[in-house]
């Protein structure tokens, strides 16, 4: 890839001097060429020492290694509604759920943030032990317990922490999740983690919904079962489907959209942010262009 201007080319060449990459090509002062090495490099380099790596295609190609598949693209896409699709994505308690955490927001009531702490324990438990141990081990642990505990270790009704030694939404453990989430080994960790739920989740969606087979018809009830939970958009299927067992295609989609913003209303408020941004959400889900009409091939 070719990049002209002297600016440009002098600070590529001065990237590739300082990472000891091959200047390419070393005798043109006009043009800086920034092969595949030079590509990975920038990738993985960050721009400052808190920089805070969102799962794009780049990102998570170059840096952590993924082959870009079609469920990968589908989750890459669910993350920016998430969190901004950023690694070190935190809500602290404003949807009365304790701490959501992560790409895809582990949230720590309904017990899913004790899956994704539990997936960084098990494939890198020294690097858990160290971050959110700060080495001690047996805190580590307690840690995986405390989430572990009913409604994840929170008060059901307003996500208020049960022990105060593990109240996730406050220092340490705000410091503790953002170390984490700037570790590639965890980053990888939380990728895999994420996979595997929207794989399971299709599962579950075709054994309800076969009829839903397009990339984009996929992908969207793959991000209303990432926000509502499988439970949640069979029953949002179902009762649209039961309603309406006609509607297909589009029409389909808008009559699913409405139940779930319904529901998200009748938790908040109609009128709630959170109304107005799971309205946003599932209309971006049926009208982006990121997605075909196409089938759906998760590989």
């Amino acid at each position: 890839m070719a990049l002209s201007g002297p600016a440009t080319t002098a600070a590529v060449r001065s990237f590739q001097q300082t990472h000891s990459l091959p200047v390419v090509p070393a005798n043109d002062t006009q043009v800086a060429t920034v092969d595949s090495a030079t590509l990975k490099a920038l990738a993985s380099a960050p721009s400052e020492p808190k920089a805070n790596p969102t799962a794009s295609r780049g990102y998570l190609t170059l840096t952590l290694d993924f082959p870009f598949t079609g469920m990968l693209r589908v989750m890459s896409v669910t993350t920016e509604f998430e969190g901004g699709g950023r690694f070190a994505a935190q809500n602290r308690n404003t949807d009365r759920a304790g701490l959501s955490y992560g790409l895809i927001q582990w949230a720590q009531r309904p017990g899913r943030l004790h899956e994704i702490l539990s997936a960084f324990q098990t494939d890198e438990p020294q690097l858990f032990t160290n971050i959110f141990g700060e080495g001690d081990a047996g805190l580590a642990q307690r840690l995986v317990d405390h989430t572990n505990k009913a409604n994840g270790g929170v008060v059901k009704n307003t996500g208020v922490t049960i022990d105060p030694a593990f109240n996730l939404i406050a220092d340490p453990w705000v410091g503790r999740f953002n170390r984490a989430s700037m570790t590639p080994a965890l980053q990888r960790v939380q990728v895999r983690t994420a996979l595997s739920d929207f794989n399971n989740s299709f599962q579950t969606l075709q054994g309800f919904a076969p009829q839903i087979s397009s990339e984009r018809g996929v992908a969207f009830m793959l991000d209303v079962a990432n926000q509502h939970g499988d439970p949640g958009a069979r029953s949002i299927f179902n009762t649209v489907h039961q309603a309406q067992p006609n509607l297909s295609g589009p029409q389909l989609l808008v009559a699913l959209g409405n139940e779930s913003v319904r529901r998200v209303g009748a938790q908040f408020g109609s009128n709630s942010p959170e109304a107005k941004a799971t309205r946003d959400r599932r209309d971006e889900f049926r009208l982006t262009p990121l997605f075909s009409d196409a089938p759906f091939n998760p590989t």
